[in-house]
């Protein structure tokens, strides 16, 4: 078995997951995305030609995203992509906002140069894949820096939540939308100068709002693009 992923694109969340969780996660980015448009009905046999897999696979992910609320059957026995809504897109990134902005606010107060150092380092390199032009390389460090932010907050229910959550925000939308790689550096940079001055409620402020960014900066994609949001 196997899926369409390129190396660049797939992102560390791929990784060591179960296949119909990756699927899942191939077809929610579709549908966040905007490439699957609402009332698109998702057939299992197709699925299966399309990542090169068997249906149980294919049926667990339906399942995962059907508990989602990202798709729905209609009656008939078919597995349909639901109408997104404003407010869900705009709840998804808020809760999230708030998730990531807690657990670095747990790092900037405990102040430990070593965790500054690291998250420092992953900021940097995430500059210099800017000005080289790697966008994937860029994507890749964005994710790698907020999981690590993650984790140094030390708490195993946070983390354990943020995990959960977090499987509803697309990964790689720095790479989708490159243009909006130098916002982010240039906002990434202002969450590292609180967290390095100890400014433990300016840093989780700046969390908070650099997610819901992003949220917005997703909305404003489908809008463009024509999917019609309730």
């Amino acid at each position: 078995m196997s899926l369409p992923i390129d190396a660049e694109g797939a992102g560390p969340r791929l990784s060591r997951r179960p296949l119909g969780a990756q699927i899942a996660d191939l077809i929610r980015n579709d549908i966040l995305y905007g490439r699957l448009k609402p009332g698109t009905k998702l057939g299992q046999q197709q699925l299966c030609e399309r990542y090169g897999t068997s249906r149980v696979p294919v049926r667990d992910a339906l399942r995962q995203l059907t508990y989602e609320g990202f798709v729905h059957e209609d009656g008939t026995g078919h597995s349909v992509v639901t109408q997104l809504t404003r407010n869900d897109l705009e709840d998804i990134y808020l809760i999230e906002g708030m998730l990531h902005g807690l657990a670095l606010r747990r790092v900037t107060e405990r102040g430990d140069p070593g965790e500054i150092a690291e998250l420092t380092g992953y900021h940097e390199e995430m500059l210099e894949a800017h000005r080289q032009g790697q966008t994937g390389r860029m994507a890749e460090l964005n994710w790698q820096f907020h999981r690590r932010i993650n984790q140094l907050a030390r708490s195993p229910k946070l983390l354990a939540v943020i995990r959960t959550h977090t499987l509803s925000i697309p990964n790689d939308q720095v790479r989708q939308f490159p243009h909006w790689a130098e916002r982010v550096n240039r906002e990434h940079a202002e969450i590292m100068e609180a967290v390095r001055n100890g400014r433990a409620a300016t840093a989780e402020r700046l969390m908070k709002r650099h997610v819901v960014a992003a949220g917005a900066d997703l909305l404003a994609h489908l809008e463009a693009a024509g999917v019609e949001l309730r």
